[in-house]
């Protein structure tokens, strides 16, 4: 007989769980995450044999998202320890957000997006509604974040979770609510007497590169908006030194791209539209380095501005390892058991294609730090003194492993969106940053 799904109970336990998150007012932080770690052994070896396997989208009484739920919990927790009110928000937006667009969504789907029929606007309005004003209640629990961040991680989340991106809900909510929040959400080290100047003649050029983009077929009409849209965001949250870096990775992305693009069509392995790359891939590979941007421009710190280098020496190391392995690559293998595989196939890599990668990264990086030392040192905080080699070397191995994540990340879900993947590795190499920062003396401030 086939398996059965009670997916009214599944909503049920989904959304409950998230009244939870009012726990975190009160509980030290590591019995909390401590407690959900329990729960991610509770869900896959109890939950079932408790409330029966109908619970399950899978016969053995549990699936990915039953497990997936509470990791993404314990996730939160420890991550922004520090700021414990967006670990309690976000993991609201899981629940009823995500909990309420699928039932209504079910009952009340009034129509079908028009990016991803399998969901409908009722889900999505349902999210917003439903998910913002439980984020709200929370956030007046937790005394922050303001009601201007809880609506843009709502919007925002709701967005990503209606999107065909092959990745399980219980991760991409948490996810970018989490990101949004700690951008928009967190309360600045310094209060800006003045927003910085806007830098008009940056702005020109990044107006000048978006129209070059479509004119020598980088991008289509799409991807020219859309990365004209987000290279705004980089020069005036994130300055020179961040946009260096956008403005790097573009030109090497584009060359490895049109290198050798016949031989690569000929054997199926070119990028799709001719090479020309759209707004989804705009979003997939600048959209982090968009986030850290506005997390910089709100008086973050460095840590942000550094972060979105290393995304963009990722995103850099990820297309030319692709685009140059597929070319030049030898021989592809998997990247955990470095299993001979065709080359196309998804996760698998290249000597060549990795060196190559590298490179490129570095060379994002380089840049990046370089034009950050010259433009910082005179008083961003006080006087800055950056270790450049040291940085350039932590974000090169920040762009390496972020790349290679996503590759073993591939090896196992062949099925996910490659937007989903550049997104996965341009976060990666933010993420790994942020702990390197933790551990690697790389900056001093002289006041």
């Amino acid at each position: 007989m086939p398996h059965e799904t009670n997916e009214p109970l599944r909503k049920f336990l989904h959304i409950a769980f998230g009244l939870f998150a009012v726990t975190l007012l009160w509980l030290p932080w590591r019995v909390a995450a401590g407690i959900a770690a329990l729960a991610v052994v509770c869900n896959w070896l109890i939950l079932h044999r408790v409330v029966g396997r109908g619970v399950s989208r899978h016969e053995r009484g549990y699936d990915e998202g039953i497990v997936m739920y509470p990791a993404a919990v314990v996730l939160l927790i420890v991550i922004f320890n520090w700021h414990v009110e967006i670990a309690a928000v976000a993991w609201v937006l899981l629940a009823f957000g995500d909990g309420f667009a699928t039932v209504v969504g079910r009952a009340m789907p009034v129509a079908r997006l028009p990016w991803n029929r399998e969901k409908s606007w009722g889900g999505l309005i349902a999210f917003i509604v439903i998910g913002g004003a439980a984020a709200a209640v929370t956030a007046q629990l937790f005394g922050g974040p303001s009601l201007v961040a809880i609506a843009v991680a709502t919007i925002v989340s709701a967005i990503a979770e209606s999107l065909p991106l092959g990745l399980n809900d219980n991760v991409v909510v948490p996810a970018v609510a989490g990101g949004v929040l700690a951008a928009v959400g967190i309360q600045p080290l310094m209060e800006w007497q003045t927003y910085p100047p806007i830098a008009w003649p940056w702005l020109a050029a990044n107006t000048v590169l978006a129209i070059a983009g479509y004119a020598l077929r980088s991008v289509d009409i799409s991807g020219a908006i859309v990365g004209w849209v987000l290279g705004c965001i980089v020069i005036l949250g994130g300055g020179p030194s961040l946009y260096a870096a956008l403005l790097a990775f573009f030109v090497i992305g584009t060359a490895c791209t049109k290198l050798g693009y016949a031989r690569k069509s000929r054997a199926g392995l070119a990028q799709e539209k001719g090479g020309r790359r759209g707004a989804d891939h705009a979003i997939a590979n600048v959209g982090v380095a968009a986030l850290c941007a506005v997390a910089c421009w709100r008086g973050l710190g460095l840590v942000p501005l550094f972060m979105g280098i290393a995304a963009l020496a990722t995103a850099a190391a990820d297309t030319t390892g692709s685009e140059i392995g597929q070319l030049f690559g030898r021989r592809a293998f998997m990247p955990l058991t470095f299993k001979r595989v065709e080359r196309g196939t998804e996760g698998a890599i290249s000597i060549e294609g990795t060196v190559a990668g590298v490179l490129a990264g570095f060379v994002v990086a380089a840049v990046g730090v370089a034009v950050a030392a010259h433009h910082l040192a005179p008083g961003f905080i006080g006087s800055v003194v950056i270790a450049k080699t040291r940085v350039i070397a932590v974000t090169t191995a920040c762009a390496f492993l972020g790349s290679y994540f996503e590759s073993i990340v591939g090896s196992f879900r062949p099925n996910i969106a490659n937007g989903a993947m550049n997104l996965i590795n341009t976060a990666a190499g933010a993420v790994l940053f942020w702990i390197a920062w933790h551990f690697v003396p790389m900056f001093g401030y002289h006041f």
